[in-house]
């Protein structure tokens, strides 16, 4: 498939015996735009069936599972329509019926992260480094900051909130990762794993998923809904957030306020 075919279909489905393959594909880095996030929500909407057991959704480049969501679609013309596909996105991670694995490598950025730490299970490959870069553009990760306390020590949600990065296997001493691979293994690991579950029965498969992140996907998305608020009122109409994305579009360290 040529460079501009792939890069016009930046979201992909396969859906084979009760295996649904999403795969991100935007060169180079999956970048979130507003219509890439649409097109994932579309593509995962298609996967709420009873049909199918287990969802896969990783990355076709080698590079990035994804860089986060696009910083010009902070500006304010933007972001109302980029805070809907974020909070939309969650909704239905937190929700769909088949079970829900993530597959990253290398950089899983932002809300690329945000996507990944939403499903049930997440397989990193060695190479992964994963952080929350928002906050040095004026920014904060809505869903991060809502389910990152859940999801971790406090302390360890803190540092990631304020831009740390870890790698894989940091990630999965801290819980957000269940199995670090070597790179080269990470297809073969996520799909004979999807294999493996679909194995099991849906009715089973359907249940718990209801009972587990079902039953937490009230309160998250409540506190999601909060922190959204929160970045609509206090973040987005301030100076400093237009000053962050115009520095880092001029590639120049930020001149903040002083509020």
């Amino acid at each position: 498939m040529a460079a501009s075919e792939r890069s016009s279909v930046p979201v992909t489905i396969r859906i084979l015996d009760g295996i649904a393959h999403v795969t991100l594909d935007r060169p180079p880095l999956n970048v979130l735009d507003i219509d890439t996030l649409r097109a994932l929500n579309g593509a995962l909407q298609q996967c709420d069936a009873p049909a199918i057991r287990v969802l896969v959704l990783r990355s076709a480049l080698p590079r990035a599972f994804s860089a986060g969501v696009d910083v010009a679609d902070h500006s304010t013309s933007r972001l109302d329509a980029m805070l809907a596909e974020v909070r939309e996105n969650a909704r239905l991670l937190l929700n769909l019926k088949p079970l829900t694995i993530a597959a990253i490598q290398g950089s899983t950025l932002g809300g690329g992260a945000e996507i990944a730490l939403l499903c049930d299970i997440v397989i990193a490959a060695e190479d992964t480094v994963l952080a929350f870069p928002e906050i040095k553009l004026a920014a904060f990760p809505p869903v991060a900051a809502a389910c990152l306390p859940e999801r971790c020590t406090w302390p360890r949600a803190m540092g990631l909130l304020l831009g740390e990065s870890i790698d894989a296997r940091a990630a999965q001493q801290a819980g957000l990762v269940q199995q670090v691979v070597g790179k080269d293994r990470l297809a073969e690991a996520a799909d004979r794993l999807a294999t493996e579950l679909a194995g099991h029965s849906a009715v089973a498969l359907r249940g718990l998923t209801s009972a587990t992140r079902g039953q937490r996907a009230p309160a998250l998305l409540s506190r999601l809904d909060a922190a959204i608020a929160t970045y609509k009122a206090t973040v987005a109409p301030s100076d400093d957030a237009d000053e962050g994305i115009r520095a880092f579009q001029e590639r120049r360290a930020p001149a903040w306020s002083h509020h």
